[in-house]
């Protein structure tokens, strides 16, 4: 489908949800609310999606002690030649505590447990022995990488490669369960001259004197080798994904989604509502921004509805939701880490209206320029009410040095971020629909680049939209859906 003109004033952009960003006045962020010391209001909280749907108001009544008091009581409790053996005590336990927690938080070349403030040595990580307090470190141990899909399992202290050597079938199951998929699609080999540079270099075999049944972690059933004695790594693929079964381009530009066109989108409604965007990735699993559930995080609020173009037509099967989880260490205030799953109570039933969308692979690169594609039930115009009809809007990917400029968003971009659209403005995604999809399409399937995730204004100069980046957060999305899978 062709691109929209630079010049057209359709396009869409998405709701921010507070935020609060010093180096740019215009981002919307929470209000504040000023109170008289001696007359404390029942203040409204900051405008949120609690406040959408009428949930309890926020009471403040703060304590405002007479510091003059306080300190003429201290005062005469203790003479004035003791101030300065007071104070240089002080500061020696404040020098002792920074100096003893410096050596206990530096975990230079060790692997720091989330869970703890605990250092483990890093090989320690993935070798069958939980040595965090919450097991993080037996996670993540299998990753697909590169262009090519190609296997990697961490073991000894670093990410090896693995050879086709002794591979059997089975094996493919395990990784992909180690990945939080239920099966697998297909696991090919590849030879070792077409890797990209980066895997060329530390290789593992499946141990072939282990019996079937022994090898239950992929990470625990391989040795280490300087190369493949076949020639050949392996390639795996868990799942069928980013396909378009259903769509033909009947419609030559505009901004109207036709069906089947992006049928992994899909519609997250808060007690009845549409509220924000979401994409799937497997039959139970939906990926959107934690900026939308991170106040609104009961399940039995939540239904899913996949399949749409329109959200007037006759209403679509809704799907309850048995669980969400986003990032532990998103906060409301900030703008990273906004990323969030939800896991559907039931499957979802995979047909030319719905389909998955491919997660990008570890160290998979989307290059700046890229043409890729955001789309929702966003507003057409700043201001104006969100759209019935799923759009759409074609949108280059823009490099995170350029979207740091000063007159751009002034480094607030993490790399955990990236930005797509045009900086002279016209074309953008519009409030609306947070946490839905931006995509690219590579070799025929389409990708996951990024969740929608904050703007300024809408299609404005010099500010893109801004998108979580799918691959800083591929570990964090496989090690839920793994512990998932487990229980």
């Amino acid at each position: 489908m062709a691109a929209p003109e630079m010049g057209s004033k359709h396009f869409l952009f998405f709701l921010v949800k507070e935020v609060e960003v010093e180096v740019e006045p215009n981002l919307r962020g929470p209000e504040i609310v000023t109170m008289g010391e001696n007359d404390p209001p029942a203040a409204e909280a900051p405008f949120s999606f609690r406040s959408l749907f009428g949930l309890d108001d926020l009471k403040i009544s703060p304590v405002t002690p007479d510091a003059d008091a306080v300190a003429a009581q201290i005062l005469s409790l203790l003479p004035l030649k003791f101030f300065p053996i007071i104070v240089i005590g002080v500061i020696a336990l404040i020098l002792a505590l920074a100096i003893g927690l410096g050596v206990h938080f530096d975990c230079s070349g060790k692997y720091r447990c989330r869970s703890s403030f605990k250092c483990i040595e890093l090989t320690a990580r993935c070798d069958g022995v939980s040595d965090c307090k919450a097991g993080e470190d037996e996670y993540r141990c299998v990753r697909v990488s590169g262009q090519n899909g190609v296997l990697q399992v961490f073991t000894e202290a670093a990410w090896r490669t693995v050879c086709s050597d002794d591979w059997k079938g089975h094996h493919a199951s395990i990784a992909c369960a180690q990945l939080g998929f239920p099966s697998y699609v297909s696991s090919k080999t590849l030879r070792m001259d077409l890797l990209e540079e980066q895997f060329q270099e530390d290789f593992v075999s499946i141990n072939h004197l282990l019996p079937d049944d022994k090898v239950t972690a992929l990470h625990q059933s391989v040795y280490l080798r300087e190369g493949c004695a076949s020639g050949r790594v392996v390639t795996l693929k868990c799942t069928a994904c980013g396909l378009r079964m259903g769509y033909a381009a009947r419609i030559v530009g505009g901004n109207m989604s036709s069906p089947a066109q992006w049928p992994w989108q899909a519609s997250l409604q808060f007690q009845g509502y549409h509220l924000c965007g979401g994409s799937v990735i497997t039959p139970v699993w939906i990926v959107t921004a934690a900026h939308c559930v991170y106040d609104l995080y009961l399940p039995k609020s939540w239904t899913i509805q996949v399949g749409l173009v329109s959200l007037l037509d006759s209403p679509a099967p809704s799907h309850l939701v048995e669980k969400i989880i986003y990032h532990s260490k998103y906060k409301p205030k900030r703008l990273g880490n906004d990323i969030a799953l939800m896991k559907l109570a039931g499957p979802l039933t995979f047909d030319e209206m719905v389909q998955p969308i491919c997660l990008p692979n570890s160290e998979e690169n989307f290059p700046d320029g890229k043409m890729c594609w955001t789309s929702g039930w966003g507003a057409t115009e700043e201001g104006g009410d969100a759209s019935p009809v799923l759009n759409h809007a074609a949108v280059p990917l823009i490099s995170n040095k350029i979207c740091n400029h000063r007159d751009v968003y002034g480094g607030i971009i993490s790399p955990s971020m990236v930005c797509a659209g045009y900086l002279k403005g016209g074309v953008d995604s519009c409030q609306g629909d947070s946490g839905g999809p931006l995509v690219c399409q590579e070799r025929r399937e389409w990708k996951l680049v990024g969740a929608t995730s904050f703007g300024i204004g809408c299609a404005d100069v010099n500010k893109p939209g801004v998108y979580t980046r799918i691959t800083s957060f591929l570990d964090w999305i496989h090690e839920q859906m793994e512990r998932d899978l487990k229980t």
